[in-house]
């Protein structure tokens, strides 16, 4: 674990290469950044990151397809601006909290299990969503579309204003599994 006895005040990778994060956690009481692709190979299987704003400008995959679980504790805003797994390096899960809002910006989240956004979601290109359940808790806003696939079943949950702010240009969702939606407009 980064910071686990005493918090860093911030992390900032470069843009060369690749970090690995093993650790299982990084806490800060400041802003990560990582300007380069992130790997997650926790020996437990799960990644939790803890800071103000915490900024992905690359991509962010599990070293095992369908392995790690990712959860992103930031007070401010967390920023994906590349993929979130993909069909050979998929996240297990990614949970982001309540506390701050969440810019996707990279067009894919993939996972072989859940997404559960709990703050305020922007879209900042056309953005696919693929898991098992998916929940965005709270709302989603952002001249884009949003195109979320649930598998085995899975429910897709919209938990508050979808276009509220910013209308959406268009959303699909697909034949598998249920959607609930929950947030009035």
């Amino acid at each position: 674990a980064v910071g686990g006895t005493t918090a860093l005040t911030s992390i900032t990778t470069n843009a060369d290469g690749t970090t690995a994060i093993n650790g299982g956690s990084i806490r800060t009481t400041g802003d990560q950044t990582f300007n380069d692709a992130v790997t997650l190979n926790a020996t437990g299987n799960t990644t939790t990151l803890t800071g103000t704003n915490i900024t992905f400008s690359s991509t962010v995959r599990s070293i095992t397809d369908g392995e790690e679980a990712l959860t992103v504790t930031g007070s401010g805003t967390t920023t994906f601006t590349g993929a979130v797994g993909d069909n050979t390096q998929r996240l297990a899960s990614l949970t982001t909290n309540g506390g701050g809002t969440t810019a996707i910006n990279g067009g894919t989240v993939t996972t072989t299990g859940d997404q559960t956004f709990s703050d305020a979601v922007t879209l900042g290109a056309a953005t696919t969503l693929s898991g098992n359940n998916i929940t965005l808790a709270s709302t989603v806003d952002g001249a884009q579309t949003l195109n979320v696939q649930s598998s085995g079943g899975g429910t897709t949950t919209f938990g508050g204003a979808v276009g509220g702010t910013t209308a959406l240009t268009s959303i699909t969702t697909n034949a598998d599994g249920t959607t609930a939606i929950n947030g009035g407009s």
